[in-house]
């Protein structure tokens, strides 16, 4: 029997052990308390997805095909489309802002519903444009409280999800400083951050996009092979699959022009929605595509390639009086605070679906590199996928300690108003310290020629000068008050060196130019420039009665 009390003490002991052990190595909580739904709603995709899954991307846009008239595709029903050619586009967005609501609401009727994203039981964190107008906000916050009925919501804008996708991925502090480029579908904006804030006095925006290069790239193809006016859909996939940014484009178009060894031409399939349903640059060596290749068209590219994307560093190439991105980026830094500037330069953010042209990385750092102080360090950095970085930083946020203290209800919405909602929002990550502006000592050159604007030719005041005050003071054909911003007293005696209060300031011109030792001009001292203004008062064109008469 004292074998089982040996066994039972044995477990007993083990099991305070255990105890112990598991007490003292408890597992550290995670940050990440709450799932939410992250809504990236951009001009062309809407970038979906729960925090803990992966992220679609929608077309936000409503398309009609030609092949069925009778049916709107709506978001990424356009897969189920069997003739993409000549696709008819109704966008909810302009300039990057809601426009459309007709468009926008069943397009977001068809995401949020129950069978892709239903938004009734968790948060919702979606995305904004920055200075986005209030009406937009207002009817955002009233269909989505009211009408889609979500428990809590966040609104911010796509730069504040870069940032914090950044600062995670770098272990950097939540007060570093960067610069977000984002340049999506309508529009590309520089965007500073300092000390973890946007810096609202260096935000630049370029209505430079994606939507403008398709639109050159179709003018530029309808004008020397195929009419694809109305080929939105095609053309924009040959731009993603063809175009690439050049380091020179100089020595690019000279390669270009060669009939011979001209590595930059490529032909591109067309897709026939057939046999193919994406275009695919042809390869000579693939003997298995040549046979499908024969029934379709084929899109010669050359110098197309390269000249489109360089609409994004100079758009004054079609006519746009606008700067490029690299010019903003540099006209953003300088315009914040001096201290801060180098730091800014050494973390610059390229997303958004441009960013995704081959070499773009590459000419950006080459073209800060030649405009920037050589003592700066340069680092531009460009993800893996630009286009979902932002959605990315989504689960950044999340990770926050108090973030639900982020979120408005639906019960706040309905006892505070959409106003104070909207003020919380944007206020999120933004700069609101005063701007110090530098004094600089300015020094005013006195200027003979404009004491006399407002005099006639005969050396009187204008007719709208003529009102006089009763306690004027008139010395010759000249009336002195203070009103008047012509040759007066006060302007004589704080051009004069040691000028003494008496009659004798007021003599002749004359009398007054040949004591040239005793006048002080703005401060001109040299005899060449008192040589010069010997000439100015024997202009004949400036004073045809002599300079006598107007004192």
């Amino acid at each position: 029997m004292s074998e089982p009390k040996m066994y039972s003490k044995i477990t007993d002991k083990t099991k305070m052990k255990r105890r112990r052990s598991s007490a003292n190595i408890e597992p550290s909580p995670k940050r990440e308390s709450m799932s939410a739904l992250i809504v990236d709603n951009g001009a062309y995709n809407i970038k979906i997805g729960f925090s803990k899954d992966k992220v679609d991307l929608i077309p936000n846009c409503i398309m009609k095909a030609k092949s069925e008239r009778k049916r709107l595709f709506i978001g990424n029903q356009i897969n189920e489309c069997r003739d993409c050619s000549g696709l008819y586009f109704l966008m909810p967005c302009e300039r990057g802002y809601i426009t459309k609501w007709d468009v926008q609401k069943p397009v977001w009727d068809h995401i949020f519903s129950k069978n892709l994203y239903p938004v009734e039981d968790k948060p919702v964190i979606m995305t904004q444009p920055l200075f986005n107008f209030k009406s937009i906000q207002d009817c955002t916050d009233e269909i989505f409280f009211e009408e889609y009925e979500v428990p809590a919501m966040f609104r911010l804008n796509p730069s504040d999800l870069a940032t914090l996708r950044y600062t995670e991925e770098h272990n950097l502090s939540e007060n570093a400083s960067c610069i977000i480029v984002d340049s999506g579908f309508s529009f590309t904006q520089v965007v500073p951050y300092i000390n973890g804030k946007k810096y609202l006095r260096g935000i630049k925006r370029l209505n430079v996009g994606g939507k403008l290069l398709t639109n050159h790239l179709k003018d530029l193809i309808s004008y020397r092979q195929y009419n694809v006016m109305e080929e939105t859909y095609v053309i924009n996939q040959v731009k993603e699959d063809t175009c690439y940014v050049a380091e020179n484009v100089i020595q690019e178009l000279k390669l270009a022009a060669n009939k011979r060894n001209n590595e930059i031409v490529k032909n591109y399939v067309l897709p026939d929605f057939n046999n193919i349903r994406r275009g695919y640059i042809q390869d000579p060596n693939n003997v298995n595509q040549k046979e499908i290749e024969e029934n379709c068209q084929i899109l010669r590219l050359n110098n197309e390639r390269f000249v489109v994307p360089e609409i994004l560093f100079h758009p004054s190439d079609i006519g746009m009086k606008s700067m490029g991105i690299a010019e903003a980026i540099v006209k953003s830094v300088y315009c914040c605070p001096k201290n801060q500037q180098e730091d800014l330069v050494k973390h610059v953010v390229l997303v958004g679906g441009n960013c995704k042209f081959p070499g773009f990385n590459e000419r950006m750092y080459a073209e800060l590199r030649s405009q920037l102080p050589q003592e700066w360090e340069i680092s531009v950095y460009l993800p893996e996928n630009p286009i979902t970085y932002s959605w990315e930083g989504g689960g950044a946020l999340l990770k926050f300690p108090n973030f639900k203290s982020f979120l408005v209800t639906k019960s706040e919405y309905e006892e505070l108003g959409s106003t104070i909602i909207q003020q919380r929002f944007n206020n999120w990550m933004v700069d609101n310290s005063e701007h110090k502006e530098e004094t600089k000592n300015v020094v005013e050159n006195f200027s003979y020629l404009d004491t006399i604007k407002g005099k006639s030719i005969f050396g009187k005041q204008d007719a709208s000068n003529n009102d006089l005050n009763p306690g004027d003071n008139k010395i010759g054909n000249t009336t002195i008050t203070d009103k008047h911003e012509s040759i007066n007293s006060d302007i004589l005696l704080d051009t004069m060196e040691g000028s003494e209060h008496n009659q004798e300031n007021f003599i002749g011109e004359s009398d007054r130019l040949k004591r040239g030792s005793q006048k002080n001009f703005g401060n001109k001292d040299s005899l060449e420039e008192d040589a010069e203004e010997d000439k100015l008062f024997d202009s004949l064109e400036l004073f045809p009665f002599g300079t006598d008469s107007y004192l």
